[in-house]
């Protein structure tokens, strides 16, 4: 069975042109040596202790999952009125402001030509290509349609089987030797904001009968590549990557919560590295569609739960996102280069806040899964 793998982080990350972001090395995408696509089966999951990841042994890559399909090709795109008819949903176009609107059940999906922003029920968020007008309609990318405007408007559709939700693993981000981002005026370190938000959010997902699994439980420093190894050690559903975000410019300015998973094949992250390797497909290219599903809840709830700026739910192909072979999500739940929300982060109150809001956006994901079943 297939876990869900959610790291949770604070890492600098952002498209170019909004500003020039600082970036945690631990979490950037060169991390970790690109991976080939997966052939082998899933090997069976080994047991795991719950102290600490000690370094894991090599597994089995994963097979991929049934439903999810051949990746299409980068230029291939699809227009306003084929959405429509599949996803079953109500269009309106703008001319004047070339937008969009999908309805679907009082939900209000809004795509803009020459532009990869876009609005999904009340979410920011960003597509791997502009949306272009074609053949007198708005279309966008063949790959965004599938592998992030669908997961959004009808989860499971055209997706295989569901994944399960058991085993979740928490990431907390950085430690020992790696202290992330630090506010040095505040004193605020990542490393220790990571953990006791992980340690909190794991009492939260027990009560709800989850089975959860720390990537580390104390101040130690654990590879990128032994993060995600963890859930495959555990056989987990959920990968969540905790992490805390930073700027070099515009300090006082930019504050505000976003969101990642894994970068679909041939398509360009939205804060894209020299070595970001656009053509591989790697193991987190697997669960594309369910990764869609996970990254909208969490990002939604978090946002509704801490009243922040959505800073956007966007794809990068961070090594942790790269390697997980469940769903998986990477969360900035604020910015500690902002003196005002470090010192917030630095509150018990404010870290149980945000423990609370990812838990509340793990139970949507397990709903999404629960209807994508039943419409089976």
């Amino acid at each position: 069975m297939r876990r869900l793998l959610l790291a949770v982080g604070l890492a600098a990350a952002s498209l170019p042109a909004q500003e020039n972001a600082g970036r945690s090395t631990p979490t950037r995408p060169g991390g970790a040596p690109p991976v080939a696509a997966p052939t082998a089966p899933k090997a069976a999951p080994k047991a795991v202790a719950p102290a600490g990841p000690a370094k894991p042994a090599p597994r089995a890559a994963a097979a991929p999952k049934s439903g999810e399909g051949k990746i299409p090709a980068a230029g291939a795109y699809v227009g306003a009125r084929e959405i429509s008819r599949v996803l079953k949903a109500a269009s309106t176009w703008d001319a004047g402001k070339k937008q969009l609107t999908l309805t679907v059940a009082n939900r209000r999906f809004v795509l803009e030509a020459e532009t990869r922003e876009a609005e999904f029920d009340g979410v920011r968020v960003f597509l791997g290509a502009p949306a272009e007008i074609r053949q007198g309609e708005l279309a966008i990318s063949k790959i965004d349609y599938l592998r992030l405007l669908t997961p959004a408007v009808r989860p499971g559709q055209g997706a295989g089987k569901p994944p399960g939700l058991k085993t979740i693993v928490i990431d907390p981000g950085h430690g020992g030797r790696d202290t992330g981002k630090v506010n040095a005026r505040l004193r605020v370190l990542e490393k220790e904001m990571t953990l006791d938000t992980a340690r909190r959010l794991k009492v939260l997902l027990e009560a709800k009968g989850y089975r959860v699994v720390l990537t580390r439980d104390d101040d130690r420093y654990v590879e990128l590549t032994d993060r995600p190894a963890v859930a495959d050690r555990v056989d987990a559903d959920l990968f969540l990557s905790l992490h805390f975000n930073a700027v070099e410019a515009d300090v006082e300015r930019v504050t505000g919560v976003e969101v990642y998973t894994m970068t679909p094949q041939h398509q360009l992250s939205a804060n894209r590295q020299p070595d970001d390797q656009v053509a591989v497909h790697n193991p987190g290219n697997f669960n594309d569609h369910w990764n869609a599903v996970l990254g909208f809840a969490v990002h939604r709830d978090l946002l509704a739960a801490l009243k922040v700026p959505d800073r956007g739910l966007k794809r990068s192909r961070f090594a942790v996102l790269r390697l997980a072979r469940c769903p998986a999500v990477l969360i900035e739940a604020g910015f500690l280069s902002n003196d005002a929300e470090a010192a917030r982060v630095a509150t018990q109150g404010y870290r149980q806040q945000i423990a609370v809001a990812i838990a509340a956006g793990v139970r949507s994901y397990g709903a999404a899964l629960a209807q994508a079943r039943a419409n089976r």
